[in-house]
């Protein structure tokens, strides 16, 4: 007998195969959940506040997939851990192109703005601590903020590029890698301006 994990997750893969068709919707959950053979009201007993949720946990199953894909960081610069793990976040969604670009056009509503924030923080912070950051002060925040824009921007990027292996997206990744590396320290002479003096 499947545990309750094993029928969440097979509910998912289910989903994931209607979403680029159908979208993201609680008929779409239903179906995935009878497709798995289990009851329909397995949709919202796993799932409670409907597609939100399944999203929560394909984000995060990707992210745990991220980290398990990437290789140890020892030996790696700042910049190609971030770049690593950024470029090994997104290929993971190569296969399902046509659901995350479905996914962003759900997430993007009004209602859903906030849940989405939350998993692009869950994502980022993942990111920064495999590439060792260990900042408890303004530079935690300010890390995640602009790796947030960086992936964010790389991903939608990424939905319309049509290039041989994706050349163009890695190589718009890099360039904002490169502003994030060089930002913080700018804000930080802005922000606190008088400890020069101190």
């Amino acid at each position: 007998m499947e545990t309750r994990d094993e029928i969440k997750e097979n509910l998912l893969k289910r989903a994931l195969l209607h979403v680029p068709f159908d979208g993201w919707s609680k008929n779409v959950l239903e179906l995935a959940a009878v497709e798995a053979g289990v009851d329909a009201s397995y949709s919202w007993r796993l799932f409670p506040h409907g597609p939100i949720d399944a999203i929560a946990y394909w984000s995060q199953q990707l992210d745990q997939d991220m980290l398990t894909a990437l290789p140890s960081p020892e030996g790696l610069k700042v910049r190609e851990k971030i770049a690593l793990a950024t470029k090994t976040r997104i290929t993971l969604l190569i296969p399902y192109r046509e659901t995350a670009n479905k996914t962003a056009r759900y997430l993007a509503l009004p209602q859903h703005v906030t849940q989405a924030t939350r998993m692009l923080y869950k994502t980022v912070n993942e990111i920064w601590y495999y590439a060792g950051d260990t900042s408890t002060d303004y530079n935690f925040y300010t890390k995640r903020g602009l790796l947030a824009l960086v992936y964010s921007t790389t991903f939608l990027y990424w939905l319309k590029d049509d290039s041989e292996d994706f050349e163009k997206t890695w190589d718009f990744l890099d360039r904002r890698i490169e502003e994030v590396l060089k930002l913080p320290q700018k804000i930080k002479s802005k922000l606190f301006f008088w400890r020069k003096h101190g």
